[in-house]
């Protein structure tokens, strides 16, 4: 079985994405995550933090730890309930998509979301009654 791995990338571009968005330095975003600023600088060149660091990182962006853990394929681990975290996770750090767009999608996948908790929306409706 394939060991879940941390995919660094995702979580440094939330990181930056977050730290844009408060307009924070990134000695700032150490500060108040309450990490080392070399951890980050270590993390932009592809390192792993500590186990210690990544939490504390996690709880500063308020995401799910399993956000940024990858299985086979490079699959997000994050369960099902999980899902509108970790695609807001990915429209955040999109540089292209302006914040009032990101909010936009995030009400719209928060509302398919609860249809489909609701069970207003099964999966045989999705795939055309088949």
């Amino acid at each position: 079985m394939t060991r879940p791995r941390l995919d660094v990338q995702a979580l440094y571009d939330a990181l930056d994405q977050q730290r844009r968005t408060k307009k924070l330095s990134w000695r700032q975003v150490a500060a108040k995550a309450g990490v080392s600023a070399s951890t980050l600088s270590r993390m932009n060149q592809g390192k792993r933090p500590d186990v210690d660091s990544f939490a504390a990182l996690v709880n500063w962006l308020g995401a799910p730890a399993e956000t940024f853990l990858r299985g086979p394929a490079g699959a997000a681990m994050a369960r099902s309930g999980e899902t509108l975290a970790v695609l807001s996770t990915h429209l955040r750090a999109d540089k292209n998509l302006s914040p009032k767009t990101v909010d936009a999608l995030q009400d719209l996948l928060g509302a398919v979301e609860r249809l489909m908790d609701s069970g207003a929306v099964r999966a045989s409706e999705d795939e055309g009654g088949q």
